[in-house]
């Protein structure tokens, strides 16, 4: 009798996370460089509000498109899974560096983007790998 084998892998892989991290390593980067501008007088208060966004669009992107391995594996779902947990990791962070977790719409409405953008970049990596360069 054939023994049976394990056709479906769990919601989280290790890529997810290592994307994930990736992601939190680009919003790391992109906070201290803010910061520098603001203490070099390079930038105003105004630019806080802009980078912050861009931020929250680019990272979890880059989590999703780091946590994709393969164009055969189901796109969606994994980037989903690596922009949130992009947004969990960033939000414990935060929490230990505040003292406490104040839970708000907010961070439901900052989840909700981390996963569509996490989305769109493991789709993005998925059309590259499908169709690579010539």
């Amino acid at each position: 009798m054939k023994k049976r084998t394990r056709r479906t892998k769990g919601m989280f892989t290790w890529r997810q996370l290592t994307g994930a991290l990736v992601g939190c390593g680009i919003a790391l980067v992109g906070m201290l460089l803010l910061s520098l501008l603001l203490y070099w007088d390079k930038a105003g208060e105004g630019a806080i509000g802009p980078v912050n966004g861009i931020l929250k669009v680019i990272c979890p992107f880059a989590a999703g498109f780091f946590a994709l391995c393969r164009s055969s594996e189901s796109t969606a779902i994994t980037g989903a899974v690596a922009g949130a947990l992009y947004d969990v990791i960033l939000v414990a962070g935060l929490s230990l560096c505040m003292g406490g977790f104040v839970p708000s719409w907010a961070l439901v409405g900052d989840l909700i983007i981390c996963i569509a953008a996490g989305m769109a970049g493991a789709m993005v990596r998925g059309l590259l790998l499908d169709h690579p360069k010539r």
